[in-house]
């Protein structure tokens, strides 16, 4: 005791017994700093590896695997040889799912990526093994360690809806642009087909445009807040073309008048690209359209109100004279024709109306009694009937709903469109101008005075069919199909074509003879006579309505896609 006692109270030395405990006790402390920093860079090496193979596997998301492979073998994570990868008790595992992100601030982001939903626009890598350990694996077991990351690209989509190339027939389409653009000129046959198929960037276009408006500096979205007559626009499109169609557009642009400017932005809806700086914009396939398809669009819509009349030109057995007037109204806030954008991005087509006068002369001897009791009423057995048409289609809108990234050689990736054509009337009638300029408001339609001879025989009729507006249809484009530049129709109905068959399936007439309504004698030419007479209307005036509206581009009951192209945004990581 008394040992013991006296070695407790002997000071000598305590430094050194306490430098070795505090070194045991720090040796101990660094192996633990040693492996917490090995596990922590060893995590960053392996979430640094799934990043990229995220990154990479996203622009092709259909061979997401074996792309994600090969980025973990290039970071070192894995070998080449390695097997059982997808066994998630082997010390390292890898699972691929190709899914579809959506960038939804109200949902929990662990759930925006939705595996396996297509079309597929996102990939998640997880990628799990154990980690190393130096000094602690001597009482512990090495942990498992896993790392995940999304990655997902934005496909863009460059689409337009409604346009429909026209054809030189006729000279309509002569008359047509001449009347919306102001000018009086005849374009050539082949100076017209040089500028259908001739293709300039919108980009470039709006380069041209931003410089006749003296626009020197800025963005193209300060281009689309401006406005710019049909001569303007000519001149810009003439600085991007060449040769004969250079030509054809220095004419136009020339002879162009002042009839209402256009507001660029309802022609193009640039998405993302509209804050790009000029002369910066793409100038690729990916923005090629049509010069001629441009101009007749920027022409149709300068004002919403203009109206122009045609000659129809058309020669039928029986046609007396045809006179046609086309207005055309704006397109709804928010729509133009052509866009570029993610899924969600809409075009819509402007509303139409088309008023058709058609006079036939028909002959009445084939009616049997009827003939021989109108003609003992001084009435000849050839006289002319009056056909009134009203036409309005209402705009027709298109989606982009979903699209896949280009692969491959391919210079395009596909795109789905949800297509909603416009609802539209055919109705027999009579409507004034002013109505029909007025698109604020459904016009007043007045019963058609189809017969009136000498004042005798008279008879006035109305006749109704609606296109009902459909559920969006979805049509889908694929690469090979947007490199040829196909044109996809979703019709409601096949009745636009028997237009004038179907308006008159419908007719109900009011006959007077002599002054007086009703009677046997009228009721008899109402309900026979010359209800049989205006039948076969029908099936002469459907090849006039139909190649008239064809001719103008309006398609009742339907709506035209084209896809121009589908690139995307370089991948980003996003979880």
């Amino acid at each position: 005791m008394r040992l013991l006692a006296a070695f407790l109270r002997d000071e000598r030395a305590s430094m050194a017994v306490m430098f070795a405990g505090a070194l045991i006790l720090g040796a101990i402390a660094c192996a633990f700093a040693i492996d917490e920093g090995s596990l922590y860079y060893e995590r960053r090496v392996m979430q640094s590896g799934a990043d990229l193979a995220a990154l990479q596997a996203a622009r092709d998301p259909s061979n997401a695997t074996s792309i994600a492979r090969g980025a973990l073998i290039e970071a070192g994570l894995i070998t080449g040889i390695e097997t059982g990868l997808n066994d998630p008790l082997s010390p390292r595992s890898m699972m691929v799912e190709a899914g579809q992100y959506v960038a939804d601030a109200s949902q929990p982001a662990a759930q925006r990526f939705k595996p396996g939903l297509t079309p597929y626009n996102a990939v998640r890598v997880r990628y799990r093994q154990r980690g190393g350990l130096y000094f602690a694996r001597l009482w512990s077991e090495p942990p498992m360690m896993s790392v995940e990351a999304v990655a997902t690209t934005t496909p863009e989509v460059a689409f337009s809806v409604g346009s429909r190339l026209l054809s030189l027939k006729d000279g309509v389409a002569n008359a047509l642009l001449n009347g919306l653009l102001g000018t009086n000129i005849n374009i050539a046959a082949a100076s017209y087909n040089a500028l259908l198929n001739a293709r300039v960037s919108a980009f470039s276009f709006l380069d041209a445009l931003a410089s006749e408006l003296n626009i020197t500096a800025g963005t193209y979205a300060d281009v689309l807040r401006a406005k710019a007559d049909h001569g303007v626009i000519a001149r810009a499109l003439a600085a991007t073309l060449n040769g004969t169609e250079k030509t054809a557009m220095q004419t136009i642009a020339a002879a162009a008048g002042h009839n209402g400017k256009v507001e660029i932005g309802k022609l193009f809806d640039l998405g993302r690209y509209a804050n790009l700086a000029l002369g910066t914009g793409e100038t690729g396939v990916f923005t090629k359209v049509s010069a001629l398809e441009m101009l007749s669009v920027s022409a149709a819509l300068s004002d919403g109100t203009h109206q122009v009349a045609l000659n129809a030109g058309i020669s039928v057995p029986g046609l007396v004279g045809a006179n046609v007037k086309l207005a055309v109204g704006e397109p709804p806030q928010g729509g133009s024709w052509y866009a570029i954008g993610p899924a969600g991005t809409i075009v819509r087509t402007a509303q139409v109306r088309l008023k058709v006068n058609v006079k036939m002369s028909l002959d009445i001897l084939n009616l049997g009694l009827v003939a021989s009791v109108l003609s003992l009423l001084g009435i000849q057995h050839v006289f002319d009937v009056d056909v009134p048409i009203y036409v309005e289609v209402a705009n027709a809108e298109a989606q982009a709903v979903a699209a896949t990234c280009p692969v491959g050689n391919a210079t395009s990736g596909t795109a789905t469109i949800a297509v909603r054509p416009g609802a539209a009337r055919i109705v027999l009638g009579e409507v004034s101008d002013a109505a029909m300029a007025n698109f604020g408001a459904f016009p007043a339609v007045g019963e058609a005075r189809l017969i009136n001879v000498l004042g005798v025989l008279t008879a006035t009729g109305s006749a109704h069919v609606q296109v009902a507006q459909m559920q969006p249809k979805l049509v889908t484009f694929s690469s090979a199909e947007i490199a040829a530049g196909t044109i996809k129709s979703v019709s409601t109905t096949t009745i636009a074509q028997s237009l004038m068959t179907s308006l008159l399936s419908t007719l109900t007439l009011d006959v007077k003879v002599l002054g007086l309504l009703g009677g046997l004698l009228s009721n008899v030419l109402a309900a026979t006579g010359l209800t049989n007479l205006l039948s076969p209307l029908g099936a002469a005036l459907d090849p006039v309505l139909s190649g008239l509206l064809s001719t103008l581009g309006v398609k009742v009951g339907e709506a035209d896609v084209r896809v121009y192209g589908v690139r995307c945004a370089p991948p980003v990581l996003v979880g």
